[in-house]
């Protein structure tokens, strides 16, 4: 299940046929996110719990932006394999919603919220993830900036190799405790707020 709605505005026509394309080969429109950018590294780290759990976990995710209000339930493995469209919708969904930019993102992150979801399932809850901040553009960064959000000019949002999450009534700070032991990368926590992830090395911080 899909749901993309398209906004009035300034950018609704882009929005709309970037939407249309978010599942093909290629954009229909050019600015949809398909610039070039630094290569990403490959989601795999060999060692960490995260690799070793990943192939027994279902990829099914079921996302909602906090400010689009769009929300994606895909499956992105299918055999062992990824599922490209799957993977479009869901880079949609994580996509800097300010600029319209939906580059790929780091995969590393959507087997990270695919375990945690797993996670949440098995103890009852929905799986249900609330995504407040994916990728961000320097545009973007320099907004937050002004507004003395703390959003800093190296993020890994702006890598696309980071994510603010919330999961349906479980407290961020288990969801930060899990994150750690799956040694997926960094992890912050913002108290009651969010449950910071990303790929880049070991780290955490916040309380």
């Amino acid at each position: 299940m899909t749901t993309l709605p398209v906004s009035a505005g300034r950018f609704g026509r882009r929005r709309f046929l970037c939407t249309l394309g978010a599942g093909l080969t290629a954009p229909l429109v050019s600015g949809c996110g398909f610039r070039r950018e630094e290569p990403l590294p490959s989601p795999a780290r060999s060692g960490t719990r995260l690799d070793s759990v990943f192939p027994r976990v279902d990829s099914h995710l079921n996302i909602r932006n906090a400010h689009t209000g769009e929300h994606v339930a895909v499956r992105f493995m299918a055999d062992g394999r990824e599922r490209r469209r799957a993977l479009r919708k869901l880079d949609w969904i994580f996509r800097d919603w300010r600029d319209e930019e939906a580059p790929d993102i780091d995969r590393r992150i959507y087997w990270t919220l695919a375990a945690l979801s797993n996670e949440a399932k098995r103890n009852g809850h929905s799986g249900e993830i609330t995504l407040l901040s994916g990728y961000r553009t320097m545009h973007t960064t320099q907004l937050l900036q002004s507004k003395s959000t703390g959003a800093s000019s190296t993020s890994y949002h702006m890598r696309r190799r980071a994510a603010d999450i919330r999961f349906e009534g479980i407290p961020p700070e288990q969801i930060a405790r899990l994150a750690e032991w799956l040694e997926v990368g960094g992890v912050g926590r913002y108290g009651s707020r969010f449950t910071h992830i990303d790929s880049g090395p070991i780290r955490t911080w916040g309380s």
